[in-house]
C-alpha cells in the first residue's frame, strides 16, 4: 500500500491535468485557421463605384466614357475579387497588397488596367488607358 503522505501521487495527478489540459490547447489550436494580416477571412458586401473621367484627360479618351461611367460592381472574399461591369462581365481581380485588387478590362481592342482599393474606406476604383494616358476613377457610393 502507497505512503498516503507520499508527494508521487499528488505529481503524478499534475502530470495527468498538465497533459490533459495541454491536448485541449493543442486541439483548439489546430481547428483555428491562421488569418495573414490585413485579409478578410469572409466574404466583404460587394462595392458599387460609378467611374467618372479626370479633368485631365485629352478628348482622345471621351470614346470609351459611355462604356466606363456606368456602375461597376466590386466583391471581393479572401485573396481574390471579382468586378462586374454593367454590361454583365465578370472579371477575376487578384491580390497584389493587402486589401488591394488588380485586373485588365478590354473594350474593343483596347486594354484598361484596373485597380480596386479596399483597404481604405471609402473604397476607390481606378481606370487607365496608359497609352494616351486615359484616367477613370471612383470612390465607393
Amino acid at each position: 500500500m502507497p505512503d498516503p503522505r507520499s508527494p508521487l501521487p499528488v505529481v503524478r495527478r499534475a502530470v495527468h491535468l498538465s497533459a490533459a489540459a495541454g491536448a485541449l490547447l493543442l486541439g483548439a489550436a489546430c481547428n483555428t485557421p491562421p488569418a495573414a494580416p490585413g485579409t478578410p477571412t469572409t466574404a466583404a458586401a460587394p462595392i458599387d463605384f460609378r467611374v467618372v473621367p479626370t479633368d485631365r484627360n485629352p478628348a482622345a479618351c471621351q470614346r470609351w466614357d459611355a462604356d466606363l461611367s456606368r456602375v461597376h460592381t466590386f466583391t471581393h472574399s479572401g485573396d481574390s475579387a471579382t468586378l462586374r461591369t454593367a454590361g454583365g462581365i465578370t472579371r477575376t481581380m487578384t491580390m497584389t497588397a493587402p486589401n488591394v485588387f488588380t485586373t485588365t478590362m478590354t473594350i474593343g481592342s483596347t486594354n484598361f488596367p484596373v485597380t480596386a482599393d479596399a483597404s481604405k474606406s471609402p473604397g476607390t476604383l481606378e481606370v487607365s488607358e496608359p497609352r494616351t494616358g486615359c484616367r477613370w476613377s471612383a470612390i465607393a457610393r
